[in-house]
């Protein structure tokens, strides 16, 4: 086991990714304290694994809590992030919260000179320039949920230079799997195949973006705290695949096995690609996506049989 002896803080712990990633860290053999607020995180989300875990219910806000929860870890991973900002809020209160987090964290894992894993997004970038899109890629976001993290990287980036913060940037594509709380488009595609409702795509279906399932990108946290090459750097963590929107309506049908028609909704943009680079992940890291995305989206939908009522759409 990968990780035996190592004590690691996952902030957002009970939700879909930290509680996937609570899960994996405990299996290469770490002792795992979650920090959550437990909105939209759900303490069921870590039911197989919860007398396993330290689950904390504190807001990363709270200086105090952060420092409590802190005190014995040599890594963290900062996952925490809310969900009315993913939903495009502009609340002062709410980005506030965030960035005060973040620095309580940073603080944290200076004075235990803690690796600190930071999970950004391909938001960081915004339309794309060119592609694939490598890590040079200009940083342009066009919402405030990337501009967000990207105000996240620099305050990384700062710290390590000044306050000899030690950290590791990992720039996340879009994640889905069993547990998502959030209706992302291969989440939303799904649920109406398997109710029987038309599939709706906005365009022609020719914006294509790269997804990653959710087991990988735990598997790149994992590679980011044993690889020595991942201090101080800033990885893609994607699969491999980029799909566009039509193809993934229709694999999505032949999944379920759905006569879901697809519905094609006018947009004023289209040919939109999201087509991630993950090349530096793979040559730094050891990463290699083991999942594609008809595999993930076959997972997804076996846990989304029993799950429905979880979504509403």
């Amino acid at each position: 086991m990968r990780l035996n002896g190592r004590h690691v803080l996952v902030t957002g712990g009970a939700g879909f990714l930290g509680s996937h990633l609570c899960e994996k860290l405990l299996a290469e053999g770490a002792k795992v304290r979650a920090l959550d607020i437990l909105a939209p995180g759900r303490e069921t989300n870590l039911s197989t694994i919860l007398e396993k875990i330290d689950l904390s219910n504190n807001n990363i806000a709270c200086e105090k809590s952060v420092l409590n929860a802190a005190k014995d870890i040599d890594a963290i991973v900062h996952l925490a992030f809310p969900m009315a900002l993913r939903q495009r809020s502009i609340e002062t209160q709410v980005i506030t919260d965030i960035l005060a987090g973040l620095l309580n964290l940073i603080r944290a894992a200076i004075d235990r000179n803690a690796l600190f894993v930071y999970i950004s997004s391909i938001a960081v970038y915004g339309n794309n320039k060119y592609v694939p899109i490598d890590e040079k890629h200009p940083l342009e976001p066009v919402l405030l949920h990337g501009a967000v993290k990207l105000s996240g990287e620099y305050f990384c980036r700062t710290l390590a230079g000044s306050r000899g913060l030690r950290a590791v940037i990992l720039r996340a594509a879009d994640i889905y799997g069993p547990r998502n709380s959030r209706v992302s488009v291969p989440i939303k595609f799904l649920l109406q195949a398997i109710q029987n409702e038309p599939i709706t795509i906005y365009g022609d279906g020719s914006d294509s973006r790269t997804y990653t399932f959710v087991s990988d990108f735990s598997e790149a946290v994992v590679l980011s705290l044993v690889q020595p090459e991942a201090e101080g750097g800033i990885f893609n963590i994607g699969g491999d695949d980029c799909i566009s929107m039509l193809e993934l309506a229709l694999k999505v049908k032949k999944i379920t096995g759905s006569q879901s028609p697809v519905l094609f909704q006018s947009c004023p943009a289209a040919g939109r690609r999201l087509f991630i680079d993950n090349r530096k992940s793979k040559e730094l890291l050891g990463f290699k996506p083991a999942f594609n995305i008809g595999e993930g989206l076959a997972i997804t939908h076996q846990w989304f049989k029993d799950n429905q009522e979880l979504y509403q759409l």
